[in-house]
């Protein structure tokens, strides 16, 4: 049986190769300057970088990886497992098969035989493409997506968010077996406030209990702290409980404190009880226990996106909701944020974006995984798939859409 497949050592092949290796030296060159510059003139900011494309580009590793792994158990041919986006500054092609790295670190991919890269979709939209054809004798390793058995096809699909979740339980597991449980039932009681900072001036007072800052609500003394972090010293507002009354007042915090790291942080001037803030940390349990808060955990979190999701969608979101939902930069912020509080917080939080991209892939959308299973879905019930040119041409739209809701995102983050 012929494949259309070059080989290997095909001339185009090789040239190909070639182009693409010392198209990405230059690239990798240009990156590696910006990264120096950052991290010598704005290290604060190359810090916050580095923490976010390291986690992301973990959790994005193993969710592509996921993919990669049940194609290659299905015999479908990969041609390329990339993190990245294009530019590619780093090609190697090993066993017929690109690995890349692109210059922007925001999303990988698996490019599976039949599949329909983006490069597919371009060409469906413009009409140029050409439909896969089913073809079940192709040897295992050239066999495309629509070869294979639909339970396949759905397992690679799948599988992608599968391991996102298992991830999280992974980290959940991990942090309460080492670090231990965080103790999230301590409040933002008011033990003492400052001279001259910004609490005080603002109306505060000795037993007050903090239950909001800004848009966000503030039970705990962890998501207080996390919510002033993320502030820096922006104008907002704090929202504390006396004498059974919410009473709100307007409050800038300062850049004045110093921590252990030797790095200014925002503050408001505002003291709490020492023994319970010792107490805060962690509390050892056993193994068992720490298992079982780690299937808790990443079952709660997952409940929280879907609710969120829900109200998204019936429009009952509140406006503290919509100001939650950040694209790359709020999360990069929040990820700074976390790795100050040391591995433990910064691995929960690594956590819940797990289970956050396992979701959203999920979401019967065009392009993401969810929607491809979708079609699935629909081969399924009606007995015969979709018209690959068609549905190509509906996940290109759908990416299209992904990519400017991405890019809203961002500018609101990059404006709020």
């Amino acid at each position: 049986m012929t494949s259309n497949t070059p080989a290997p050592d095909a001339p185009e092949i090789i040239q190909s190769e070639e182009q693409e290796r010392s198209s990405g030296i230059k690239e990798l060159v240009i990156v590696a300057a910006i990264a120096a510059a950052f991290a010598i003139f704005k290290p604060d900011l190359f810090k916050t970088v580095a923490v976010f494309v390291a986690t992301l580009g973990v959790l994005v590793f193993v969710h592509e990886w996921g993919h990669f792994q049940f194609a290659r158990w299905a015999g479908l041919k990969v041609n390329r497992f990339a993190l990245g986006f294009p530019p590619f500054i780093y090609n190697k092609r090993y066993k017929g098969i690109n690995y890349s790295l692109g210059a922007l670190p925001i999303g990988g991919m698996v490019d599976i035989a039949g599949l329909g890269s983006e490069e597919e979709m371009v060409a469906d939209v413009r009409g140029k493409g050409t439909a896969p054809v089913r073809n079940t004798s192709r040897p295992r390793g050239e066999k495309q997506f629509q070869d294979v058995h639909l339970g396949w096809r759905f397992l690679t699909l799948f599988a992608g968010p599968l391991m996102n979740f298992l991830l999280a339980i992974a980290l959940f597991v991990g942090v309460y077996s080492i670090a231990g449980i965080p103790d999230a039932t301590i409040k933002a009681r008011v033990e003492s406030v400052t001279p001259d900072y910004p609490a005080i001036k603002a109306g505060i007072k000795e037993g007050d209990d903090i239950v909001a800052f800004g848009s966000k609500k503030t039970p705990t003394l962890e998501s207080l702290v996390t919510a002033i972090h993320e502030n820096k010293a922006k104008a907002s507002t704090i929202t504390v409980l006396r004498d059974g009354k919410n009473i709100t007042f307007p409050i800038t915090p300062q850049i004045r404190d110093i921590n252990n790291n030797g790095k200014p942080l925002p503050s408001i001037g505002i003291g709490f009880d020492q023994e319970a803030i010792s107490s805060f940390k962690y509390q050892k349990v056993s193994p068992a226990d720490a298992v079982r808060y780690g299937f808790l955990e990443s079952a709660g979190v997952s409940m929280s996106i879907l609710d969120t999701v829900r109200k998204a969608v019936t429009g009952q979101l509140a406006a503290h909701e919509k100001k939650a939902i950040g694209g790359p930069i709020k999360i990069a912020r929040v990820m700074n944020v976390a790795a100050d509080f040391g591995w433990p917080v910064l691995f929960r939080v690594a956590a819940m974006l797990s289970v956050n991209l396992g979701l959203l892939n999920l979401m019967p959308f065009p392009a993401l995984d969810g929607g491809r299973i979708m079609f699935l879905g629909y081969e399924l019930i009606m007995r015969r798939p979709v018209d690959p040119r068609k549905e190509g041409i509906v996940h290109a739209a759908g990416m299209v859409v992904l990519l400017a809701f991405m890019l809203f995102i961002t500018l609101r983050d990059v404006i709020g």
